[in-house]
């Protein structure tokens, strides 16, 4: 009996000095990486998203719409590179989806006013305190600016599935319709006159394309942010961030920006059969509010014509 215990604790000790086998390199490729020994992954700061979108808006305090033109394309675009830095997949393909916003947006605002008599943005002369009242407009716009860039940071910690993947590329697609239907216009405005009504290309069936696929484009831009979000509990604030984004920028294009655009048209070319005829087959896209403006009316008959032009009403 004590021989087999002996024995026993020999085999044990040996057991747990014995040197493990080693592994051929082919045996640790095979080994899953876990969360454990990932590389941790290292996203933008707070801070630097916050001077990325600030600090372009800043130029509103030398000419208030810059906060909205220039501004509003270079916080995007400054806020994307950030993530271009530090991400991979389909989060780079998002941020590159921003960038390329954000970027062509001001090159565009860049030859449009080099080109052409549209220069709604008039210097005017102001005081510093004038200046500085702006700043809550501004600090505003830099707001809206960071939220609508808070999907990359989802997408980036998320995951990428084949719906994100389709939703970022959709995403990317509808600013690059954006960039027709601007370099459209631009060209058929330099051709035909500033007067002519646009009505080919994407204005054939839109009649404000660019609003329309931006609305679009930064809507599926937080949608892919939802579909990444995995768990959602882990990206609550990023979330309600691009919420504020995506449905903030719905109402500065949708209430704004396409229904004064609208109601300058009906203005403008309201009594045209052509418009006539181009309002009857395209669609407007999402507006809110859309002012109805009556357009001139046509008078056909002479003794009408007379009646509306006289000074008194006429006899028979």
């Amino acid at each position: 009996m004590l021989r087999v215990a002996t024995l026993a604790s020999i085999a044990a000790l040996a057991r747990s000095f014995a040197v493990p086998p080693m592994r051929t390199p082919s045996a640790r490729a095979a080994v899953k990486p876990t969360v454990t020994n990932a590389a941790p992954l290292v996203l933008p700061t707070v801070p630097e998203l916050a001077l990325a979108a600030g600090v372009p808006t800043a130029l509103g305090l030398w000419r208030t719409g810059f906060a909205v033109s220039y501004g509003y394309g270079g916080a995007i675009a400054a806020s994307a590179y950030l993530y271009l830095q530090k991400t991979s997949g389909v989060a780079k393909l998002h941020a590159t989806a921003l960038a390329f916003y954000g970027v062509r947006l001001c090159a565009y605002l860049l030859l449009r006013g080099a080109t052409t008599e549209m220069r709604p943005i008039k210097a005017k002369s102001a005081s510093v305190t004038d200046r500085l009242k702006r700043l809550p407009l501004l600090a505003g716009c830099a707001a809206l600016y960071a939220f609508l860039a808070a999907p990359l940071r989802v997408t980036a910690a998320g995951q990428a599935t084949d719906a994100v993947k389709l939703l970022v590329k959709a995403s990317f697609a509808s600013f690059g319709v954006v960039a027709v239907a601007d370099a459209w216009k631009y060209v058929a405005k330099q051709v035909k006159g500033k007067d002519h009504l646009v009505t080919g290309g994407p204005f054939f069936f839109f009649r404000h394309p660019n609003y329309t696929f931006e609305v679009l484009g930064w809507l599926l831009s937080f949608a892919a942010a939802i579909s990444a979000a995995a768990p959602v509990s882990k990206h609550v604030p990023a979330l309600a961030c691009s919420a504020l984004g995506a449905f903030g920028i719905f109402g500065v294009l949708a209430g704004e920006a396409a229904a004064g655009l609208e109601k300058k048209q009906l203005e403008k070319y309201g009594d045209s059969p052509e418009y006539q005829k181009w309002v009857a087959r395209t669609w407007a896209g999402p507006m809110m509010g859309a002012p109805k403006v009556m357009p001139p009316r046509r008078v056909t008959d002479t003794f009408e014509r007379v009646a509306w032009s006289g000074s008194a009403f006429p006899k028979k």
